[in-house]
């Protein structure tokens, strides 16, 4: 294939011919790479429809022969043939934008994994975000640190996700991609202050808001109305919110005292204090007055139920007792019956 190639893969006088402009000539008769042709012929495939007298149009306005030659030669360069042909495919799907957005970044083949990592319908989006000036390049940065969530929590949260990114690193990155808008914007409100903790502090809040992201933003919002202008998560702060989570997630909050340490407060609202209170009542009365009295009643239960017991038992040997004697007594007269029978007996006989 000759280095002097057109947008079709023409030589450059016979894509004049066939588009009939003399427009082509100029831009089509710079001498480019194999890598280059390959670029110009994907822009030429995503004008097809619109033909390439306006592709031609579009360049020469745009600087896009130049652009494609710096990106082509870039990925040749960095990430060989493969990242070379995956350019060509972005750019035959997402036109100049897509190249646009690659000419904006300096390391390309980490990019160019996060943009095939990401669903096929967030592509488009996503050259955009790349292709925003100073923060696609900042991005772009993150990306080549954290890889592929970073551009997964960019396109979730748009302004937000990166900046978690970018700040927390891979775990923040992975972090904003399971919160909702709302909590995600909470967190990165703080992000400032999450870098300044030591990493087990860190880990630690993260995976408060991990586990429970809407009740830990909630937290977090408490403490921005309550508190202007203070700061949460200082090292003094942090370890008090380390050591009661269930309290801060139960509706606490942190304030600061006169000598500015972090104290741990309760704010729950007047019905909850209310019935706090009303439970409270309750556990001294009973303390106080129902415990004793129910230890006195078992006791007479006992007492009565022992009574009871031994005046059944009672009655009980006393029943016996008098069957007994009947029976004896009866067993006499029978004996006695016995014997003047037997005595009559004897005194007919003699």
């Amino acid at each position: 294939m000759s280095p002097f190639l057109g947008l079709n893969g023409f030589a450059p006088s016979a894509q004049a011919d066939q588009v009939g402009g003399s427009s082509l000539v100029g831009w089509y008769q710079q001498p480019v790479m194999m890598s280059t042709s390959s670029v110009v012929k994907a822009i030429a495939k995503y004008f097809g429809k619109q033909g390439a007298e306006e592709a031609a149009e579009y360049a020469a306005k745009k600087g896009t022969a130049e652009m494609a030659e710096r990106v082509s030669q870039a990925a040749l360069r960095q990430g060989g043939k493969e990242a070379t042909e995956q350019v060509a495919s972005l750019v035959s799907k997402h036109g100049p934008d897509a190249l646009k957005a690659l000419d904006n970044v300096a390391d390309l083949k980490p990019v160019l994994a996060a943009l095939d990592d990401v669903p096929a319908d967030q592509v488009a989006a996503a050259l955009t975000r790349l292709g925003s000036g100073a923060a696609g390049r900042e991005l772009a940065e993150t990306i080549a640190k954290t890889g592929s969530a970073a551009l997964k929590a960019e396109l979730k949260h748009p302004g937000v996700g990166g900046l978690l990114a970018t700040k927390l690193g891979s775990e923040g990155a992975e972090l904003a991609t399971k919160l909702t808008s709302d909590q995600a914007i909470a967190l990165a409100r703080h992000g400032d202050d999450l870098v300044k903790l030591t990493a087990s502090q860190r880990q630690g809040v993260l995976s408060l808001v991990k586990n429970d992201g809407q009740r830990m933003a909630a937290f977090m919002g408490r403490f921005v109305q309550q508190n202007p202008g203070k700061t949460l998560f200082t090292v003094a702060a942090t370890t008090v919110i380390l050591a009661e989570p269930e309290r801060i997630l139960g509706g606490g909050t942190i304030a600061y005292d006169a000598d500015g340490n972090p104290v741990l407060l309760e704010t729950t609202g007047l019905a909850d204090r209310t019935l706090n209170l009303g439970a409270d009542a309750v556990g001294q009365v009973t303390d106080r007055f129902l415990q004793p009295l129910f230890y006195v009643a078992m006791v007479f239960l006992v007492v009565f139920a022992s009574a009871w017991m031994l005046m059944k038992l009672w009655h009980i040997h006393r029943r016996q007792s008098q069957l007994t004697q009947q029976a004896l007594q009866s067993s006499a007269v029978v004996d006695a019956v016995s014997a003047k029978k037997k005595s009559a007996d004897d005194s007919e006989a003699a």
